[in-house]
């Protein structure tokens, strides 16, 4: 080893050696000046031989051997890496702080679209038909102008403007503000009224969009206002009788008064009466159904009143308490009626005298009646009372509820086939006195009876569409007791409505009428030989409108349907797995008198089929709804077979041969 190399190692040695703390030195002193001569300590070997160790236990490779300290080399980092990572990452830092920075300064910055502000003013409770007034308002809160603001406000439906300042720019209460400075505000004020219904929840919206000056995009802003109509202008009050009888006059008023500021149009009055009640002015009125009733109001002035005056009677039977509900309010554009006003009260009725009950056909519900069927009708009477009843006469009456094209003379049902053995008729009423039924006479109390008429209904050639009537049965009490009265009474009435006169017919053919092919193959047919029918499926009516119209029947094993011929209305669908054949049609209009379809069937008779008629289709099934009286109408037609009886040609020729 050379002199400068073991200097070197001297030195690093030295260098790893801890330093002892000696006692500050004088100037003199070898130790702080150098200049001084002096002798140099003896290296302390024990110490020397510890380092020594420490040494080689981090330096000495695996053999055991010291690597040589005179000499360096140059060794690539195993960190470069990360040091690349950790440079991107500053990089990547400098840019968020300058990005920051920008949006620091930039105006608007993270702009939540609030710079449009909203406000409703106005009352949330309303009163219907009273004039009411809101306030929008709108600020530009922003420190920047916004451009191209508008503002929609959408108010309920049953809202009736009176005034608008300043006027809309656009359709729909649609306002273009344009451009609006930093901090300018504006006031849009509407005045009007409500005309819904009593109880409703509802609300007014204002949508605002404008676009900020340094944005090139649009901001939406929203108000709401809840409104909840709690009372009303108008003013209710009924007017009833405390109690009554079957039978006895019932007058019901309705008095209605506008109690507002200003006028009121396009009223409507809506009673629903009590159970068993029978209108005595029905033509005067609007009946909706059995029990409710819509009267149209004329103009409300202010201050001013309206009455609806009802009468009738209780049919007989009815007794307690008999509830009333009158409501006036406006019907929307929908049909809809929505009450502004409602009243209700209830009053006694006590029981009578003398108990009717009508049924027709096995039911005291409303009836719809088919063309030439037959009616049954059953009129029950019984005493209620404590006193003896005298000379009462029973009166079946039929009455025309239809247009005026069915006058009163003409007749509901058919009274040619009518056998006047028990009752006498007069126009469209069946009388009964004591002449026909003896206990009529003198009816004792809980005593009753029964009388049982048949009447056939009309043909349809006699018919007009939309023919209904009404049966009521009637009586008049001569006397209660020893005292004359002459009361009438009435039993809960039914309404009787004609069917369309629409018929389903199925046949098959093999020639026309004319004499021409229609089928192919063998005729008679042959075993295991092909032959082809045309089979027609045919609906005809008169009246009414059909809708929701589907015919369907299934094929036999022997046969396959071909083709369809000819489908005038509708679609014909078949299922060649199942042998399934269908015709439906959405609707028949009334104007429409026929529809029918015609398609090929193949029958290929089997060995068990010979000597005998072979099956063509099944029997068909068709329904239809009766659109006029909303009743659903069910008929079949029989199997159709290879006697072809309405073939004059084929006829006789049905029997299938053997080969």
């Amino acid at each position: 080893m050379s002199k400068s190399s073991r200097f070197h190692k001297s030195k690093f040695l030295a260098a790893l050696l801890p330093k002892k703390h000696e006692p500050e030195l004088a100037v003199d002193d070898p130790a702080v000046n150098p200049e001084v001569e002096t002798a140099a300590e003896p290296l302390d070997q024990e110490r020397e031989e510890e380092v020594k160790k420490s040494l080689s236990a981090i330096y000495q490779d695996e053999s055991g051997q010291m690597p040589d300290l005179t000499k360096i080399e140059r060794v690539k980092s195993k960190r470069g890496f990360w040091t690349w990572v950790t440079v991107a990452l500053g990089a990547l830092f400098i840019v968020a702080v300058i990005w920051a920075g920008i949006s620091f300064l930039k105006p608007f910055r993270g702009f939540s679209g609030d710079a449009l502000a909203l406000e409703i003013q106005g009352p949330e409770n309303i009163s219907l038909g009273q004039e009411v007034a809101f306030l929008i308002n709108y600020e530009n809160r922003s420190s920047e102008p916004i451009a191209a603001a508008e503002l929609r406000i959408s108010f309920p439906t049953d809202f009736v403007s009176t005034r608008v300042d300043p006027l809309p720019t656009g359709e729909n209460l649609t306002w273009r503000l344009g451009s609006l400075a930093a901090g300018e505000k504006g006031v849009i004020r509407i005045s009007g009224n409500f005309t819904g219904a009593l109880g409703t929840v509802t609300a007014i919206q204002v949508v605002g969009t404008y676009r900020p000056a340094s944005f090139s995009s649009d901001f939406e802003n929203l108000a709401t206002k809840v409104l909840n109509y709690k009372d009303s202008v108008l003013i209710g009050l009924l007017d009833v009788p405390a109690k009554t009888m079957p039978g006895d006059e019932v007058v019901i008023d309705y008095l209605i008064t506008n109690r507002g500021e200003s006028s009121l149009g396009d009223l409507t009055a809506r009673m629903i009466l009590p159970e068993g009640f029978q209108l005595a002015n029905a033509s005067s009125v609007n009946v909706i159904d059995g029990r409710t009733i819509t009267v149209p109001l004329s103009l409300l002035a202010h201050g001013a009143s309206s009455t609806v005056s009802i009468k009738g009677s209780f049919v007989a039977g009815t007794s307690g308490e008999a509830h009333v509900i009158a409501e006036t309010g406006h019907v929307n554009k929908e049909g809809v009626f929505q009450a502004s006003q409602r009243s209700e009260t209830s009053f006694t009725v006590l029981a009578g005298d003398l108990s009717l009950k009508l049924v027709a056909n096995g039911t005291e519900n409303d009836l719809a009646v088919e063309y030439g069927s037959t009616l049954h009708f059953a009129l029950s009477y019984e005493n209620t009372s404590s006193e003896e009843l005298r000379d009462i006469e029973l009166r079946l009456r039929l009455e025309s509820v239809t247009s005026t094209r069915w006058k009163a003379s003409q007749p509901l049902v058919d009274w040619e086939n009518y056998e006047a053995a028990s009752g006498t008729r007069q126009g469209n009423v069946l009388i009964w006195t004591k002449k026909q039924v003896s206990s009529l006479a003198r009816l004792r109390p809980r005593e009753n009876g029964t009388i049982e008429v048949s009447l056939d209904a009309l043909s349809s050639e006699q018919g007009v569409s939309g023919l209904a009537f009404r049966a009521t049965l009637e009586a008049v009490i001569g006397s209660v007791g020893d005292i004359r009265v002459e009361k009438k009474v009435k039993s809960t009435p039914l309404m009787l409505s004609y069917l369309t006169d629409a018929r389903f017919k199925a046949e098959a053919r093999y020639y026309s009428e004319e004499g021409a092919p229609l089928g192919m193959g063998y005729l008679p047919p042959v075993v295991r030989q092909e032959t082809t029918y045309r089979v027609r499926w045919e609906l005809d009516k008169k009246f009414h409108e059909l809708k929701n119209i589907k015919a369907q029947a299934t094929l036999p094993k022997i046969a396959r349907m071909s083709r369809t011929v000819q489908a005038e209305a509708g679609e014909l669908k078949y299922d060649e797995a199942t042998g399934q054949i269908i015709w439906q049609l959405n609707r028949l209009p009334e104007n429409v008198a026929q529809a029918f379809v015609e398609f090929d069937v193949v029958v290929t008779p089997h060995e068990a089929d010979a000597g005998r008629f072979a099956k063509i289709l099944g029997e068909t099934h068709f329904e239809a709804t009766d659109a006029q009286v909303n009743q659903l109408i069910v008929q079949t037609a029989d199997e159709l077979t290879t006697d072809l009886q309405n073939d004059e040609w084929a006829a006789g020729k049905g029997v299938v041969r053997k080969e």
